[in-house]
């Protein structure tokens, strides 16, 4: 046997029932669970999955053949590793991978070759091969050659006494011939009957057409119940005929439903692509990415799939941050709670609640939803130096090739070393008019004439070496024709971007920069810069301000600024240019010194303090810095918090306006060299007087994290969100550089949109989850009505539930409709208790207020039943006494026909689901 020792990752309904069968076969199987409890009590041998007895469990732990860790140190041991972690859904069918990603990172540090890994857990076509194989080729091991991977989807009905474990024939599916041989070999051991197909994403789909059918079926007959309700005609009635139709048919039931998140568009993202990148809100890069990709509606649901774009990312088993592709783009409608997250730095997130936010827990990095998020939290912060694969580029930009034709008539090009006169021939040949020898004598060409002489091949002169003219006489302007920006030039931006402004005249924009009249240094850096470039200017004073204001004479620089690099024209409007945001880090650095030479503030104290500590006095110096920067432009403010985080400064926001704050030793020591004049020597005199660093333990943490201050909720009604799926990590930065999550839409919505890439309608699946998705509201108003014939309201009236679990005869009460029904009628104010024989307490949460409660199962007796104003069936139970609970109930809305498929013969008393009264 060529499988002795297996690894089963994940000890839930799944793995434990799989583990087991594994151990019985006479394997020695390693249980890897990271919950430690749940450790604790295998390898005592006790049991917490209704499926496992824990005798049978006992009796394999005794044996030595199964023992459980929280450690991945067993799967170097291994001949076999089978992954069956949970993809949980919410409330849209969105699963969440990362459980896949992060223990598929952790087999990958002891994968050893002539393994076979497979994995169970239910997720999107594709994960096995796109996600799963390159995790683990990151070991250097090659897939197919070196280990073995299949897919093999869990079909596990919880429950089900009939069909358990080693009774359900197996699917598998290997990225090669040889790994689904080796799958095969491995589920023989425990059942006997295992069927191959050609391809993990064929196995993957299997399981999903499985999930599918039975969720279309349902939500068909669920609307068929409402709709012979109206009618007056009996629906269960209906199916029973049905049913006696031997073929072609097989009988699915009514019930109450099976049991999206995302940001506002205000908030913002840094993404590239293999050109350039920059901030954008989520709207903003939806609205561009639409003009580009095609948008796909699905109900109120519109996706993009998108084409070189990246987004930053966090790894969150290693803590390594890259660039990584983003696949889709979503918006839709939402309606419901907002939460904003505020950081004890004033940083400011809003997500819908659900949202799948990051936070530090015991060292590691924990998916949670926004609402579950705590004050005291640790989030983490966009990172400083991240790896990835696209390369800054140089920024040249060539103005012959890029004015418009509005210039050809206004610039003039002159050679730098050199003279038109060689090229008098080819000039005549083109220049009919007498305006040729004006070009000669005066040894210019028009820029219309001479990108002629270039279309027709009569000059070939390099661009660098000319220089462009415009204006006459005293009022002659040069500019360079090809323009880098440098450090010179980028600091010169930085300098724009603050105390700039650009004022239309005749016509074209003029440059015109404000600051201090006692900041001499800057202004001789400014004025350096202009005569490297040979830009002539004027200046004025302004005794009343204090200030010297700048006037670059050529509209070509106006051109550059606001055309070509849309900086902007005012403070309202200031940006930077998309090229800065993708150069170089030394470009980004010069960039950002002369954002804060102009605009910086720096607050500077060094002075000696008194105070009184346990009744003892001090006296110490104080000697604090802090550098801010106010920016009335969103994007602005945003870019630079990116590009200080990028350079690995993290600064605080202030609370209510776009000012944020650079302090701590760390942070200020990265900034030197940034500051001239006054703000220059209130810097150096913080160092000259630093006498002592103070440590932040948090710094020895591979990533920056920020603690949560405040978490604020907010309801809303038909607002646009957006949301968006990066590959492999599934993680970006957004906002003011704050890592969340983000979901995969999946059965049936994956599918769904999915399907119109290839322009293929799938409206009978995308309205299976719409009907499920409003079954509990239309149970409510059962009971509403029930009620109201008795001259009753749900207000006040006391409500008793039987059953709670997800299906009859299982104690688990994942996706049960009970947990949605219950705050809709608390909502209602009608006081609701619960009975379920399996599941002794729920966790339900408030619909307005969002927090949670837990609600323990209360004891059935007739008395119970007999003050209750009304008995609502959600789970039928066969341990209950439905006769009992007939006899007692003054109402009852029956939603699984519970009574009659008894034998009950039930009175105006009882409403059923999809029967008329």
């Amino acid at each position: 046997m060529s499988f002795e020792k297996i690894s089963v990752v994940g000890l839930g309904y799944v793995g434990l029932p799989l583990a087991l069968e594994f151990a019985k076969a006479g394997l020695i199987v390693y249980g890897i669970e990271q919950n430690p409890k749940k450790v604790e009590m295998v390898n005592k041998g006790i049991s917490y999955i209704d499926d496992v007895k824990s005798e049978e469990l006992s009796e394999v732990v005794n044996k030595g053949v199964l023992k459980a860790f929280v450690d991945f140190g067993s799967v170097k041991d291994s001949d076999a590793v089978i992954i069956c972690v949970p993809t949980p859904l919410g409330t849209h069918k969105e699963p969440d991978i990362s459980y896949i990603v992060n223990v598929t990172n952790e087999i990958s540090k002891f994968l050893k070759k002539g393994q076979l890994i497979v994995l169970e857990s239910t997720t999107y076509p594709g994960t096995t091969e796109e996600v799963v194989l390159p995790i683990l080729e990151k070991s250097g091991l090659k897939g197919g050659k070196d280990f073995y991977l299949a897919f093999s989807p869990e079909r596990v009905d919880p429950g089900n006494k009939k069909f358990t474990t080693r009774d359900i024939p197996k699917v598998v599916g290997g990225i090669d011939e040889v790994s689904t041989e080796k799958a095969v070999e491995l589920y023989s051991l425990i059942v006997p009957q295992v069927h191959k197909v050609s391809s993990p994403k064929v196995a993957e789909m299997e399981k999903l057409l499985e999930n599918i059918f039975r969720l279309v079926n349902i939500s068909f007959i669920n609307e068929l119940a409402i709709l012979c309700g109206k009618m007056g005609i009996d629906v269960w009635e209906v199916i029973e005929a049905a049913s006696t139709k031997p073929y072609g048919f097989m009988p699915f039931y009514p019930g109450p439903g099976l049991g999206g998140h995302c940001l506002l568009g205000k908030e913002k993202i840094l993404v590239k692509n293999s050109k350039i990148s920059n901030v954008y809100s989520l709207e903003e890069l939806f609205k561009l990415e639409s003009k580009e990709n095609k948008v796909y509606k699905i109900g109120d649901l519109e996706v993009l799939k998108t084409n070189d774009l990246f987004v930053n990312s966090l790894n969150d088993s290693n803590l390594s941050s890259s660039w990584m592709p983003v696949s889709y783009l979503f918006k839709r409608k939402y309606k419901g709670d907002l939460v904003k997250i505020i950081t004890e730095d004033n940083r400011k997130l809003i997500v819908t609640e659900k949202h799948p936010m990051l936070r530090l827990d015991n060292g590691s990095v924990e998916v949670v939803e926004a609402r579950d998020l705590k004050v005291g939290d640790l989030l983490p912060l966009f990172k400083e130096n991240f790896k990835g694969e696209i390369e800054i580029r140089e920024v040249v930009i060539d103005l012959i090739k890029e004015l418009s034709e509005e210039w050809e008539n206004r610039v003039r090009v002159k050679i730098i070393n050199g003279s038109w006169v060689n090229y008098k021939a080819e000039i005549y040949s083109i220049c009919k008019t007498d305006r040729k020898y004006d070009y000669i004598k005066g040894d210019y060409l028009p820029l219309g004439i001479f990108r002629r002489l270039e279309r027709e091949k009569k000059v070939n002169i390099e661009h660098d070496s000319l220089i462009l003219l415009t204006g006459r006489g005293p009022s002659t302007a040069k500019f360079p024709a090809v323009v880098k920006i440098d450090k010179d030039l980028a600091r010169f931006i930085g300098y724009y971007l603050s105390e700039g402004c650009a004022t239309k005249e005749r016509g074209y924009y003029r440059i015109r920069l404000t600051i201090n009249k006692d900041e001499k240094e800057l202004f001789s850096d400014i004025e350096s810069i202009l005569n490297k470039l040979g830009l002539t200017h004027s200046i004025y004073l302004s005794p009343k301000f204090k200030a010297k204001t700048i006037r670059i004479n050529s509209p070509l620089l106006g051109w550059l600024l606001i055309d070509r690099l849309r900086c902007g024209k005012d403070s309202y409007s200031m940006r930077i240019p998309d090229e800065l945001m993708s150069a170089s880090l030394d470009l980004k650095e010069e960039l950002l010194k002369g954002l804060f030479r102009g605009d910086g503030d720096i607050h500077y104290r060094n002075e000696r303090r008194n105070y009184i500590k346990n009744g003892k006095k001090y006296n110490h110096r104080n000697n604090s810095l802090v550098i801010g920067y106010f920016s009335i432009s969103d994007v602005l403010f945003y870019q630079i918090i990116y590009l200080l985080q990028e350079m690995g400064i993290y600064p605080s926001i202030s609370k209510n306006k776009n000012h944020l704050k650079i302090s701590g030793y760390d942070n200020l020591k990265k900034l030197t060299d940034w500051f001239l004049d006054e703000k220059g020597r209130k810097y150096s005199n913080y160092f000259r007087f630093n006498l002592k660093k103070i440590n932040n333990k948090r710094n020895n943490f591979p990533i920056p994290l920020v603690s949560v201050k405040e978490i604020e909720f907010e309801s809303v009604d038909n607002i646009d969100v957006y949301s968006l799926e990066v590959e492999n990590t599934h993680t970006f930065a957004v906002g003011s550089g704050i890592y969340v999550h983000n979901c995969i839409p999946i059965d049936p919505f994956y599918l769904s949109w999915k399907a119109k890439e290839y322009d293929l309608g799938v409206r009978f699946i995308e309205l299976a989850g719409e009907i499920n998705d409003n079954m509990p509201r239309y149970i409510v108003q059962l009971v509403m009505e029930a009620l109201n014939k008795h001259k009753k309201a749900v207000n006040g009236s006391k409500i008793l539930i039987i059953g709670v679990a997800y299906k009859p005869n299982v104690g688990d009460p994942r996706e049960s409709p009970a947990l949605k029904i219950i705050p809709l009628l608390e909502e209602l104010n009608g006081e609701v208790e619960f009975y379920d024989p399996y599941i002794s307490e729920i966790k339900i949460e408030n619909n307005k207020t969002k927090e949670f409660k837990y609600m323990k199962s209360c004891v059935l007796d007739e008395e119970k039943v007999r003050n209750a104003d009304c008995v609502l069936i959600i789970t039928d139970h066969d341990n209950i006494d439905y006769e009992m609970i007939f006899k007692n109930s003054k109402l009852i809305v029956d939603t699984r026909n519970a009574l009659r498929k008894r034998g009950i013969k039930v009175d105006d008393r009882v409403t059923i689901l999809g029967v008329s009264k």
